[in-house]
């Protein structure tokens, strides 16, 4: 059984999914780092410059339906892997998963993106925005209904630590 664990950028799926992943005796795989992989360890916006979003997209959801075909992992997707139908339709059909969404405030992202000191090298901006929390609300108000449509648990990390998080996760589990 694999452990899906979808959420907007900063939600914790990969701080989270690591935890777990140890807790369950299962290997623990970030989408963003096989995409990267992809394109020679390129940066998420670097690959976005040179491929614009359907490459990278398009790369996610074909590593997402590799990865989801294997088994005994827990799998950190790509805040955007639900935003194209191959990268939803990946998630959604494949057997023996559990899809956790992680859930957070906009204002806890917005400050958790902002002080991540990488994020602007990192990552691209996905409205063009240069306010964190203006950005997030408004991508969040797209993409929160999709994460809950496909998720099986959602699970509302706003105020969890990861110890805490990964706790619960695993009585749900």
């Amino acid at each position: 059984m694999n452990i899906v664990l979808l959420g907007y950028r900063g939600c914790g799926k990969t701080s989270i999914g690591k935890q777990l992943a140890i807790e369950l005796w299962k290997d623990f795989v970030d989408l963003d780092d096989v995409v990267r992989k992809r394109f020679n360890n390129a940066t998420i916006a670097e690959i976005w410059a040179e491929h614009g979003e359907a490459g990278f997209r398009q790369a996610e959801a074909e590593a997402a339906a590799l990865l989801l075909a294997k088994d005994s992992q827990v799998i950190a997707l790509g805040g955007g892997t639900l935003t194209t139908d191959a990268g939803k339709a990946a998630v959604v059909s494949a057997e023996h998963a559990t899809r956790i969404y992680l859930s957070c405030s906009t204002d806890v992202l917005a400050k958790r993106i902002a002080g991540d000191s990488t994020t602007a090298t990192q990552r691209p901006s996905l409205t063009g925005n240069t306010d964190p929390a203006a950005e997030v609300e408004q991508v969040l108000a797209k993409r929160d209904p999709v994460y809950r449509e496909v998720a099986d648990i959602v699970f509302d990390v706003t105020y969890c630590s990861i110890d805490e998080a990964v706790r619960h996760l695993i009585t749900k589990l």
